[in-house]
């Protein structure tokens, strides 16, 4: 009895061995269409039950971007969730697209837009950007949470890529 119990064991070990391939499982991908979306227009959705956010920039917005805001709280994103190939100032694949999860990163609320206009916050004029539904946290239009909020962490970006006019995401 002893030496079949043992037999088992080995077998289950070596079996998960020989199937472990390594790979990390990938997400579900989902293809969209975005050569509707016009500069300064934000569109959601849902992928795999999670609210997304799509954004296409304006020249201003890529401009006022390229300026580092003292009032981020991680500015650089070194704290931030999304691929490392979009660890740039615009976090994202091209200046002209922001992708990310639409939800807040302190309490998981939803996030609205809220376009560039003449009201001010902490100090100087609104630019644009996303606030959550729930304690009003801002983010900026690449994601990033202002300071002297209750959100710390940047809005995360799903790995994504865009070809042509179709966004494609989790690849």
């Amino acid at each position: 009895m002893l030496y079949l119990g043992m037999a088992g064991i080995v077998y289950v070990f070596f079996s998960a061995i020989r199937s472990g391939t390594g790979e990390v499982p990938s997400l579900p991908s989902m293809k969209m269409a975005i050569g509707g979306i016009q500069p300064g227009e934000v569109n959601f959705f849902t992928w795999e039950g999670r609210p997304v956010l799509i954004y296409r920039r304006t020249d201003e917005d890529v401009v006022n971007l390229r300026t580092r805001d003292e009032r981020l709280y991680d500015a650089l994103s070194a704290k931030s969730d999304q691929p490392d190939s979009m660890a740039n100032d615009f976090r994202s694949e091209s200046p002209d697209w922001f992708v990310a999860i639409a939800l807040g990163t302190d309490l998981g609320c939803s996030l609205e837009f809220l376009p560039a206009d003449e009201s001010m916050f902490q100090g100087k004029r609104w630019q644009g950007g996303f606030a959550d539904s729930c304690r009003k946290a801002r983010y900026d239009l690449a994601g990033r949470v202002f300071e002297a909020q209750g959100a710390k962490r940047n809005m995360v970006v799903p790995p994504y890529g865009i070809v042509g006019d179709t966004l494609i995401l989790g690849r």
